[in-house]
């Protein structure tokens, strides 16, 4: 089992949210191994989107179901079992 298949795609997420914000938003719904934002290389500034790793798989299927359009911040969040990574 890949670390991929218990991952979560986050987006929409509003500019100034935190890892630790984003792990408490999940840990509502299942264990999670960690938590990572994206930042442009440049700014550091947050692109907006991040991906929740869980501690099993079974659980991406109701955190999406339970955090898919929900508000957080004031906006509407994107929640989707991440893709796989393309082999480099």
């Amino acid at each position: 089992m890949s670390r991929d298949e218990a991952t979560v795609y986050v987006a929409n997420l509003p500019w100034d949210t935190t890892e630790d914000e984003l792990v408490r938003l999940f840990r509502q719904f299942a264990t999670v191994v960690d938590a990572r934002l994206i930042q442009d290389p440049q700014t550091g500034r947050s692109r907006g989107y991040g991906f929740v790793e869980l501690a099993d798989p079974s659980e991406v299927t109701p955190v999406c179901a339970a955090l898919n359009e929900c508000r957080f911040n004031g906006r509407r969040l994107q929640v989707r079992s991440a893709r796989p990574k393309p082999a480099r």
